[in-house]
């Protein structure tokens, strides 16, 4: 019997990650959007996690659940809305489901621009703005408040492969980003993750580190 995956925020990164997805065969996927959706081997419903409505899901077991999160707005008012009233909306919405592990996708930037130094998960973050404040919260709401494993993939800056690279330190492709993801569903190893991209350089003082992650087993 196939397995369900449901992923909560489904945009590009999920896109790519269910059209390369290494074990289709294992799984039934479950996509939510504030949006009509037409994929193949998708069974899509909308639902707006700002809207205060429950969402009602089709299956009430899951093998894994994966949010990917996003502002509403470039505001302090939409990363709440995006990382905080959404996440609140989930977790009342999953009481009565069953799932054996929840992956929340995160960003490196809950590190301050002041620390220093190689910065592994290891290093407490300290946010230099109210977006890497309210996303670290987010990331502590899931530790606390998720009782399945979970893991956290604090993503870089992301760009498109097929356009030209980006000259900052700290950043991700958009199809490793997915690759990420798709890993960690089949590793099912829990943690904190740093996911970017090798970088030797140390940039204004800084590098953070993506050493945990390729000790999980991931290759770029």
């Amino acid at each position: 019997m196939k397995k369900n995956i449901l992923i909560i925020g489904f945009g590009d990164i999920a896109v790519r990650l269910i059209q390369n997805f290494s074990k289709m065969d294992e799984y039934n996927f479950y996509s939510v959007s504030r949006s009509s959706k037409s994929l193949d081997n998708l069974n899509h419903i909308e639902w707006d996690w700002l809207s205060g409505k429950k969402l009602v899901l089709p299956e009430t077991t899951f093998s894994n659940i994966i949010f990917i999160p996003k502002p509403s707005a470039y505001t302090e008012e939409g990363y709440r809305d995006g990382f905080q009233t959404s996440l609140t909306n989930i977790i009342n919405s999953l009481r009565n489901v069953n799932f054996d592990s929840f992956m929340g996708i995160s960003s490196t930037s809950v590190y301050g621009k002041q620390q220093h130094g190689l910065l592994t998960e290891e290093i407490e973050p300290k946010p230099d703005n109210f977006r890497g404040e309210i996303i670290l919260k987010y990331e502590h709401r899931i530790e606390s408040e998720i009782c399945a494993h979970s893991n956290i993939l604090r993503f870089a800056g992301l760009y498109n492969p097929k356009e030209k690279t980006p000259e900052f330190h700290n950043k991700l492709s958009r199809n490793t980003a997915s690759n990420i993801i798709d890993h960690f569903i089949n590793s099912k190893k829990p943690g904190l993750f740093n996911c970017l991209e090798d970088n030797d350089l140390i940039s204004n003082g800084r590098n953070i580190v993506n050493k945990k992650l390729k000790n999980s087993g991931f290759n770029f």
